[in-house]
């Protein structure tokens, strides 16, 4: 789920790119952070958390007679690094790229299924830019063992993986009956 999502955002953000540039090779890939600085604007995954919001939601469904009760789906949060891995040569045409993805980012803040062809399994994607201070983005490339690159994280909402696994087949309820015991 968490791929295809990923390979999604950067199909989408490779076109958007060619399109704004005019150009005709692919410059967006999804990968790790790497200091290789082969001239390509680098998607990579740099967290992974629990929406809070939506947590432990009861999932049941009705089947005909029966409700079936399955486990919860997960809400999570994939915050996605957008870093410029450019030569030296090619450091301004690196911030132009990375720019022009945060316009991007900026003119699609979500993708849902009503507007495009989603991934299966994904009905809506939200992105929301992450301010990192001076301070902490210096600890987050130390933490990444990598030199600094230019780069915006953004946070990749409402990904929600759910499993078809039925845990229990219940009884519909038809109605209530009370007894009473004669005293």
């Amino acid at each position: 789920m968490i791929a295809n999502a990923l390979d999604f955002v950067t199909v989408h953000l490779d076109y958007y790119l060619k399109r704004k540039t005019s150009g005709e090779k692919s410059i967006v890939r999804l990968s790790g952070v790497t200091n290789n600085n082969d001239d390509t604007l680098v998607v990579s995954v740099v967290n992974i958390s629990e929406e809070g919001t939506i947590a432990n939601q009861p999932n049941i469904t009705n089947q005909g007679s029966n409700i079936l009760k399955q486990a919860p789906p997960v809400y999570i949060n994939v915050h996605i690094l957008v870093s410029a891995s450019f030569k030296e040569n090619n450091y301004k045409e690196g911030l132009s790229c990375l720019s022009t993805a945060i316009n991007f980012f900026q003119e699609h803040p979500y993708f849902n299924s009503q507007q495009i062809q989603m991934p299966d399994g994904i009905d809506k994607l939200s992105f929301e830019l992450v301010n990192l201070d001076i301070d902490n983005m210096s600890q987050f490339w130390r933490a990444l063992v990598t030199n600094y690159q230019p780069s915006v994280i953004y946070k990749m909402r409402m990904l929600k993986i759910s499993s078809d696994r039925i845990e229990a087949v219940l009884p519909e309820i038809t109605g209530t009956e009370t007894k009473t015991n004669p005293s």
